[in-house]
C-alpha cells in the first residue's frame, strides 16, 4: 500500500474507493498535500472526506484545483456561484434522475474530468451513492471483446432536458431547453494514467456509430450489466459534511434510491461542482505517458 506523509488513506474495498483523513479542505492546501490527494484519487478513483465544514466558495476553490468548474447545462446553480448546483430531494419525493449508473454529462463534447459532491443535508441512513470501476470493467473483458470495442464509437444523448429538474419541487431548470448529443470512443484512455476504461452507460449511450439502436442494444446491455457487478465497485455511505471526489472519466455512479419508510421523511441536499474534462482519447490512439 502506498505511503502518504500528509494525509491518511483508508481503502473502502479492493476494487475502488477510499476515505481520506487528517486534512481540512476549507483551508489553503499546500502543493505537497494536494499532490498526495491527487495521487490517491488516481489510485482509488473515488475519495470521500469526512467532517468537512465547507462554504460554497471553499467547495468551489478545492474543486477548481483539479480544473475549471463548469455549470450544469440544464439545472440552475447557486445564486452567487452558478457553476455549483444542488440536487435536492424533499421529504416524500421518490423520483431519482439517475436510475442507471452513469458518467455525468456524457453528451458533452468534453465530458467532465470529475466532480465533487458535498452533503449539506442527508438522511441518517440510506441514500448511498454507488460507483463502479470502468478500468476493471474493461480489463475483465475477453481479449476478443476488447479488440472489438477498441475501434468503436458511440452516440451519447441527453434526452429530454426537463427530466433533470422538473420532477423535483426544489430544483429549477435553466432556460436552455435543447437536447444535446456527442459521439465518443467506447474505450477511452485516461491521459493522467495511460490506462484504458470502458465509456458507455445505458443512461446516455444510445447506439454505436453506424448502427441502429436496435442493433446496438444487446451489446450495450451486456457491457452495462458487466460493468455494474458488485465486485467491480463500491458504495459511499453519506454523513452530513462529507465531500466525495471522483474521476468521471473512469467511473459510473448512481444514487441508490431507497427512499422508503423512515428515509423518505428526511430532506437530502447534495451540492455538486463539476470539473471540466478533455475530449476523450480513443483506445487506439497513442497512449500518453502516465503521470
Amino acid at each position: 500500500m502506498k505511503t502518504y506523509n500528509h494525509i491518511r488513506v483508508k481503502p473502502i474495498n479492493g476494487a475502488m474507493g477510499a476515505e481520506v483523513f487528517d486534512v481540512d479542505l476549507s483551508g489553503d492546501l499546500d502543493d505537497v498535500t494536494f499532490a498526495e490527494i491527487r495521487s490517491a484519487w488516481h489510485d482509488h478513483l473515488v475519495l470521500i472526506f469526512r467532517d468537512q465544514n465547507l462554504t460554497d466558495q471553499q467547495q468551489y476553490d478545492f474543486s477548481a484545483r483539479f480544473g475549471p468548474i463548469i455549470p450544469h447545462p440544464y439545472v440552475k446553480g447557486l445564486p452567487e456561484i452558478p457553476e455549483i448546483f444542488q440536487i435536492i430531494r424533499e421529504p416524500g419525493e421518490n423520483f431519482s434522475w439517475d436510475g442507471y449508473y452513469h458518467s455525468d454529462l456524457m453528451f458533452l463534447e468534453r465530458p467532465p474530468l470529475g466532480a465533487t459532491l458535498y452533503a449539506k443535508e442527508c438522511p441518517p441512513y440510506g441514500a448511498d451513492t454507488a460507483f463502479c470501476n470502468m478500468y476493471l470493467a474493461y480489463e475483465t473483458l475477453s481479449d476478443g471483446m476488447k479488440t472489438l470495442l477498441d475501434g468503436l464509437e458511440a452516440v451519447n444523448e441527453s434526452g429530454n432536458p426537463q427530466k433533470y429538474s422538473n420532477k423535483y419541487q426544489s430544483m429549477e431548470e435553466l432556460a436552455k431547453n435543447d437536447a444535446m448529443s456527442a459521439t465518443h470512443p467506447v474505450v477511452r484512455i485516461n491521459p493522467d494514467t495511460g490506462r484504458k476504461a470502458l465509456f458507455t452507460s445505458l443512461a446516455f449511450t444510445k447506439r454505436f456509430k453506424g448502427m441502429t439502436e436496435k442493433e446496438s442494444l444487446p451489446l450495450l446491455t451486456f457491457l452495462y450489466e458487466h460493468a455494474i457487478q458488485a465486485h467491480l465497485g463500491c458504495r459511499l455511505a453519506w454523513q452530513p459534511h462529507s465531500l466525495a471526489l471522483w474521476d468521471n472519466r473512469v467511473c459510473l455512479h448512481h444514487a441508490v434510491a431507497d427512499y422508503f419508510g423512515e428515509v423518505a421523511k428526511h430532506r437530502r441536499v447534495m451540492q455538486r461542482a463539476t470539473i471540466e474534462g478533455e475530449v476523450p482519447i480513443p483506445a487506439r490512439a497513442q497512449a500518453p505517458k502516465a503521470a
